[in-house]
Order: C-alpha cells, then structure tokens, then sequence
C-alpha cells in the first residue's frame, strides 16, 4: 500500500483514500478537525390513505440543526392561534342543538 503525505497535517496517509474515495486529507485530520461532518436523518411522511409511505431525508449537521429551529418557531406560532374554548355549563348562552341560534334580541310584536 503506497503511504502520501497529508495535505493537511502533513501526517501520513494511504494513496487509495486519495485516489479511490476522494479525501484529500487523512482520517486524523477528518477527526480532528471535523472536515467531514455529521449527517442527520429525519422520516418524512408522504402520499394520502392507501398510498402512503416514509421517506428518510438524509442532510448535514448544518442543515438539520436549521430545521429544528424552525419547526420549534413554527409550532411556537401555532400555539399563539388557539380554538376558542366555549363553556356551555352557563345559562346565558344561546345555543340550542347542534346548529340552531336563538336570537334572543328580537323583538316581538
């Protein structure tokens, strides 16, 4: 196994990670320094019903850590817009059945 020089540390490192892989620098350096990063996976959901299926998003470091502070600024805004909480114990609503309301302003003549 032919031995090169690292263009990096300057550390020895074999030819084959060079010329079949495609590193220019030697596995301390990639350690060390971090020069090849962390990948992420994240299961995306797609298709409707019958036709669904999940997908794995494979990206950087960089990149999911983006995701994650916009999903946490997107459901932080979702909880700003909540449903209205009616509570029907109270006798001044005028609801009656599911569908019907009583106008209780109205004149009678």
């Amino acid at each position: 196994m032919k031995i090169i020089k690292c263009p990096k540390c300057q550390g020895d490192m074999p030819e084959l990670r060079k010329s079949q892989y495609g590193y220019n620098f030697c596995v301390t350096c990639s350690d060390t320094l971090n020069l090849v990063g962390r990948k992420r996976a994240l299961p995306v959901q797609m298709g409707e019903g019958d036709h669904s299926w999940t997908e794995t998003v494979i990206m950087e470091e960089s990149d999911y850590v983006k995701y994650t502070i916009m999903e946490a600024e997107n459901s932080k805004s979702k909880k700003k817009s909540s449903a209205e909480i009616l509570n029907m114990d109270f006798p001044e609503r005028n609801l009656q059945g599911p569908f019907k309301i009583i106008d209780t302003n109205k004149n009678i003549s």
